[in-house]
C-alpha cells in the first residue's frame, strides 16, 4: 500500500511536471523558422513531398544537411511533416516539443534505474530510493541550455538521436543490472547499445557517443563483473569491438579530414586554435546549464574569442588547468559518489565529437541536450538532501528554486521566439558583438520592407544592414543583402557596397554561407531581376578565388555566370577546367565541364571529357544521372548540376 502511494505521488508530480514544461515551451510554438531551418527545410526542396509516396520519401530520406551529413530519419520526419501541415513551423515546432517530453520520461526512466543499480552500501541507500530522478529529469525538461535543441526547429536531429542514445543507455543499464543478480540480460545490453546507436545515427552522428556513456556506467557501477564478482570476459569483448574498431576508423578519418590545413580554411581558427578555445567554451556551457541568466543564452555566440595560444587569452590556460581538475575529482569520487562521477564523465564524453577535432562551429547550446544531464545529475547527486544531512530545508529549497527558476527562465526565452522580429530584436540585445546576430536582425527589416503597407521600413532595413555589415568580424552576406534589396526597389546601393563585398571575399574565408550568397547574386542576375554590372560580378568572383586553392564552387557558380549572362563560352569552359582540375574526383565537376562543352557546341570535346570521367571515376559508372548527361538537351549552362 504504501508502494503505490510512493508510486502515485511520483506519477503525480511527473505529470505536473510534464505540464509546467509545455507552458514554459508555448509561446514558442508559435514562432517563425531560424538560421539553418532554412537551408535544411524551408528551402530544401526534397522535404516537401506533394504525395507520401516511395519515391518522394525516398528523395527526402537522402537530402540531408548542406555539410553533406545524411540524417534520414529526421529528414524523413521535416517530410512527413511539411506534407501533412504545409510548411507550417507550428506543426513542427510541436512535434519537437513532443519529442522533449517524451525524452524527459526517458531520462526519467534512466535515472530511476541508474540509482537502483548503485552498490549496496548504506550510503547510497538515499539515492538508491530518493528523488534524484525526478527532480533532475524536471531540471532537465526545463533547462534553458535544452531550449535550441526544442524551439530550433532543425535542432530535432539531436533530440530525435538522444531519444534513442536514452532508451538505448536504460536498457544496457537494466540489462546488466539483470546480469549482476544471475538473470539473463547480455543480449538487451548488446541490443539496447547497437540499436541505440544505429537508430540514433539516423537522425544524428552524436549517438556514436552512446558506447562510450555505457563505459563510462558499466566502469563505475558494475565494474565489468559477474555475479560473482569475476571479470565478465563478454562484456569486455563487446565494449571491444564497439570503441576499439570505431576509434580506429576515428582516427583514420581525422588523419584525412581534419589534421590537413584544408579542412579549416572556411573557418577563422586553426585546428590548434579551435583545442585551445574548446576548455574556455566548455565552462561557459557549465555556467549556462547551473545559472542560466537570460541575457546570457542566444542562439549566436559568434563573439566569443578565440584562443591564439595558452595564456592569449589567460582564460585559457585556466580553462585546461580546471578540466584536468575534474577528471581527478572523478576518479577520486568514483566510489563515494559514483553519481558525480558518472555525471562529470558523461558531460565531458558528451563533448568528444563537438569540442575536439571536427572543424564545426565553436559553440552552439544545443550541443548540450546531453551534456546537461550530466551536470544536472552532479549537481542533484550533491545537493539533495538525505538523511543526516546538514540543513536539508535549505537543501531542498535550492532544488526546488532552481526547477522554478529553470521554467521561468525558459518560458521568457519563449516568449522571446514567439514571432521573428521579436527573436531577432532580443538576440541583436543580448548579444550585441554577433555579427550573425546583426545580420538577422537586419535581415528580417528587409524582409518586413518589402512587404505591401511597410515601405517605411526601408531607411531602417538600410541602416540595420549597415551596422550589421560594419561590425568586427562580420563576413560579406550584409553587402549582398544590400544589393539585392537595392536591386529589389530599383534604387542604386549604397556607395562603397560592391568594393566591401569584394574586400571581405578576399580577405575571409569561404564560408559554405558566403559562397551561397554569392551564388544568389549570381542566379538573380541570370533570371533577370537583378541588373549588377558585369565589371562589379567579375570582381567579386576575383576577390573570391585569390584564395588558394581556388574553390571548385567559386569556379562552378563564375563558370554559369559566364556562358549565361556573360554569353562567353570560352570562359566557362575555363573556370569549369579549373574545377576539374582543382577536384578531380570531383563528378560535379566533371559533370559540370561536360554541360558547358555541349551547350557550346563543342561535342566531341564534351564526349571525351564524358570517357575520361567514366574511365577515371569508378562512381562515374553507377551514376545513372552521369551516364545520361550528353543524352540530354542543354538550353541552360549547369541548369541540371549543383555547383
Amino acid at each position: 500500500m504504501m508502494r503505490d502511494k510512493q508510486t502515485l505521488r511520483v506519477v503525480l508530480v511527473l505529470a505536473i511536471v510534464l505540464v509546467l514544461a509545455i507552458i514554459a515551451y508555448w509561446p514558442s510554438l508559435q514562432g517563425g523558422y531560424a538560421f539553418d531551418d532554412y537551408n535544411n527545410i524551408v528551402f530544401n526542396t526534397a522535404v516537401h513531398p506533394q504525395a507520401l509516396d516511395w519515391a518522394s520519401l525516398q528523395h527526402a530520406v537522402e537530402s540531408g544537411p548542406p555539410s553533406g551529413a545524411r540524417r534520414p530519419l529526421a529528414m524523413l520526419s521535416f517530410a512527413v511533416d511539411w506534407y501533412l501541415g504545409g510548411g507550417d513551423p507550428l506543426r513542427m515546432k510541436v512535434v519537437n516539443l513532443i519529442i522533449h517530453l517524451i525524452n524527459g520520461l526517458l531520462l526519467f526512466g534512466l535515472l530511476r534505474r541508474l540509482c537502483a543499480s548503485l552498490p549496496s552500501r548504506p550510503e547510497h541507500a538515499h539515492l538508491r530510493h530518493g528523488w534524484l530522478p525526478l527532480s533532475a529529469s524536471a531540471a532537465w525538461l526545463l533547462a534553458p541550455i535544452n531550449f535550441t535543441a526544442v524551439a530550433y526547429i532543425v535542432q530535432r536531429m539531436e533530440s530525435l538521436c538522444q531519444l534513442f542514445v536514452l532508451a538505448g543507455l536504460w536498457g544496457y543499464i537494466a540489462a546488466r543490472a539483470r546480469m549482476r543478480d544471475g538473470k539473463p540480460g547480455l543480449l538487451l545490453a548488446v541490443a539496447s547499445i547497437v540499436l541505440g546507436t544505429v537508430l540514433g545515427g539516423l537522425s544524428k552522428e552524436s549517438a556514436v557517443l552512446l558506447p562510450v556513456y555505457a563505459l563510462i556506467a558499466e566502469w563505475l557501477l558494475f565494474a565489468f563483473a559477474r555475479q560473482d564478482g569475476k571479470t565478465d570476459s563478454r562484456i569486455v569483448a563487446l565494449f571491444a569491438v564497439l570503441l576499439a574498431l570505431p576509434a580506429c576508423i576515428a582516427l583514420y578519418w581525422i588523419a584525412l579530414h581534419a589534421l590537413p590545413a584544408a579542412a579549416w580554411v572556411e573557418r577563422p581558427f586553426t585546428l590548434g586554435e579551435r583545442l585551445l578555445t574548446e576548455p574556455r567554451v566548455l565552462w561557459d556551457y557549465v555556467r549556462w546549464t547551473l545559472l542560466p541568466l537570460p541575457g546570457q543564452m542566444a542562439l549566436y555566440h559568434d563573439g566569443i574569442e578565440i584562443s591564439r595560444g595558452l595564456f592569449t587569452p589567460f582564460t585559457t590556460a585556466l580553462a585546461i588547468v580546471a578540466m584536468a581538475a575534474a577528471f581527478i575529482v572523478a576518479i577520486a569520487l568514483r566510489k563515494a559518489r559514483p553519481l558525480v562521477a558518472i555525471g562529470i564523465l558523461w558531460f565531458f564524453a558528451a563533448h568528444l565529437l563537438t569540442a575536439t577535432v571536427i572543424p564545426l562551429e565553436l559553440v552552439f547550446e544545443h550541443r548540450n541536450y546531453f551534456a546537461s544531464i550530466g551536470l544536472l545529475l552532479v549537481f542533484f547527486a550533491i545537493v539533495l538532501p538525505h538523511e543526516g544531512a546538514r540543513l536539508p530545508v535549505l537543501r531542498s529549497g535550492l532544488c526546488f528554486a532552481i526547477i522554478l527558476f529553470f521554467a521561468a527562465t525558459t518560458w521568457i526565452r519563449a516568449l522571446n521566439w514567439s514571432n521573428p522580429l521579436l527573436q531577432a530584436l532580443n538576440e541583436a540585445k543580448v548579444n550585441p558583438h554577433s555579427p550573425r546576430a546583426a545580420y538577422d536582425l537586419a535581415n528580417i527589416y528587409m524582409v518586413l520592407c518589402q512587404q505591401p503597407g511597410n515601405s517605411q521600413l526601408v531607411p531602417t532595413a538600410f541602416d540595420a544592414l549597415q551596422h550589421a555589415a560594419d561590425m568586427p568580424g562580420a563576413n560579406m552576406l550584409p553587402e549582398q543583402a544590400t544589393l539585392l534589396l537595392s536591386s529589389y526597389l530599383h534604387r542604386d546601393p549604397p556607395a562603397g557596397t560592391w568594393q566591401r563585398m569584394q574586400d571581405k571575399l578576399a580577405a575571409q574565408p569561404l564560408s559554405a554561407a558566403v559562397i551561397d550568397a554569392l551564388a544568389k547574386l549570381s542566379t538573380c542576375t541570370m533570371e533577370g531581376r537583378c541588373a549588377f554590372a558585369p565589371q562589379d560580378m567579375r570582381g567579386a568572383f576575383q576577390a573570391a578565388l585569390t584564395h588558394q586553392p581556388p574553390n571548385t564552387r567559386v569556379l562552378s557558380i563564375y563558370a554559369g555566370y559566364a556562358y549565361n549572362t556573360l554569353h562567353d563560352p570560352a570562359l566557362a569552359v575555363d573556370l569549369a577546367r579549373q574545377a576539374v582540375a582543382a577536384s578531380p574526383q570531383d563528378l560535379q565537376m566533371r559533370a559540370n565541364l561536360i554541360a558547358l562543352l555541349s551547350a557550346s557546341g563543342q561535342q566531341e570535346q564534351a564526349r571525351t571529357e564524358y570517357e575520361k570521367a567514366m574511365k577515371e571515376l569508378p562512381e562515374a559508372r553507377q551514376n545513372g544521372k552521369f551516364r545520361a548527361l550528353l543524352d540530354k538537351s542543354t538550353t541552360k549552362a549547369l541548369e541540371r548540376a549543383e555547383p
